[in-house]
C-alpha cells in the first residue's frame, strides 16, 4: 500500500483505486459479518495470493523458494488460526519445517539450499502467520466469552484504521509531498504523506469511537489504536517497498487496478493485525 505517500502516484490514478475500492469494501464488510468458515475461505486466498506473489518476487532474484510446499503451510496456519488445536499448531510447525528442509534433498542444484529454505520460511511467516491475525481477530470473541458478532467489529476497525491511514496517505502525499521519507527504500514516498496518514488514521478512530466501535472502545485508547495503526501500516509498506527494491520490480503483481497486487493491498495489514490483535486482547477487552 502507498501508506507512506507518494511523491508521484501509482500508475492508474484515483479511479481505478476508487472503483476496485467501491467493489471490494461491501463484499468484505458482509462476508466478515458472516464469520465462520466464510471469513476463513477469504483471508486463505489472500494468503494464497500473497504468498504466490511473494514467492514469484524471489524467483525474480533468483532464489528458488519451495513454493507449493510454502503456499500450502500458510494456508494450513490459517486453519490453524481459526481451530486453535494446540496440538494441530506443533505439528504444523513441525511438518513445515521437516517439509521444507526435505524438499531441498531431491533438487538437482543443490547450491543456496539454505538460501531456499530460509526463504521459503519467511514467505510462510510473513503472509502466512502474520495475515492468520485477521482471523484471530474474528474469533477473538469466542475466546473470551463476548458476542461473537463483535468479532466483526474488530476486523472492521483494524481493516478502517489502517486503510484509512493508506487514504490519507495517498492523498496528501499526492497533493503536497515535497519531502522524501526513506529515499533508499522508496524515492516517491514523502514525509508530508506520512503525517497526512497518522491524521486520517486518527479521524478514523474517533469515527469508530462514535459509531461501531463504542461498545468496546473509548476515545483514548481509540486513538493510540489510531496511532499504532498508522505506524506499523506504513513501516508494512515500507518494509515490502524494501523488498521489492532489492529485486527490482514496481508492484508484486497487476492483480487489482490501481493497487498493484495482494501483497501491494495488504502488507499494511500484515504488520497492523498482528499489533492491535494483541493491544485488544490484551488492553482492550
Amino acid at each position: 500500500m502507498a501508506t507512506a505517500g507518494a511523491l508521484s502516484h501509482r500508475g492508474g490514478g484515483l479511479g481505478p483505486r476508487l472503483a476496485v475500492t467501491a467493489i471490494f469494501v461491501p463484499c468484505l464488510w458482509v462476508i466478515t459479518k458472516r464469520g465462520d468458515a466464510h471469513f476463513l475461505v477469504v483471508v486463505a486466498l489472500m494468503v494464497l495470493t500473497g504468498l504466490y506473489e511473494f514467492y514469484r518476487l524471489l524467483e525474480h532474484k533468483g532464489f528458488q523458494p519451495a513454493k507449493f510446499v510454502g503456499i500450502t503451510c500458510g494456508i494450513a496456519i490459517t486453519g490453524y488460526a481459526y481451530f486453535r488445536s494446540g496440538i494441530y499448531g506443533n505439528f504444523l510447525l513441525a511438518a513445515t519445517l521437516l517439509l521444507m528442509m526435505t524438499v531441498e534433498l531431491v533438487r538437482r542444484d543443490v547450491k543456496q539450499a539454505v538460501l531456499h529454505i530460509s526463504t521459503t520460511i519467511f514467505g510462510v511467516l510473513y503472509v502466512g502467520w502474520l495475515g492468520s491475525h485477521l482471523i484471530l481477530l474474528r474469533e477473538l470473541p469466542r475466546l473470551t466469552g463476548l458476542d461473537y458478532a463483535l468479532g466483526a467489529d474488530f476486523v472492521y476497525l483494524v481493516v478502517f484504521l489502517t486503510w484509512s491511514c493508506d487514504s490519507g496517505a495517498y492523498l496528501v502525499g499526492r497533493s503536497f509531498g515535497r519531502t522524501p521519507l526513506f529515499p533508499s527504500v522508496s524515492p516517491k514516498k514523502s514525509r508530508e504523506g506520512a503525517v497526512g496518514g497518522v491524521l486520517f488514521a486518527l479521524l478514523a478512530a474517533y469515527i469508530s469511537h462514535k459509531t461501531f466501535a463504542a461498545e468496546f472502545l473509548g476515545l483514548q485508547p481509540a486513538l493510540l489504536l489510531g496511532a499504532l495503526a498508522a505506524v506499523a501500516g506504513q513501516t508494512g509498506d515500507l518494509v515490502e517497498s524494501l523488498m521489492k527494491r532489492d529485486v527490482d520490480v514496481k508492484d508484486s503483481a497487476s492483480l487489482l487496478p490501481g493497487h498493484g497486487g495482494a501483497l501491494d493491498r495488504f502488507d499494511s495489514l500484515f504488520f497492523a493485525a498482528p499489533l492491535l490483535y494483541y493491544s485488544i486482547k490484551f488492553f482492550v477487552i
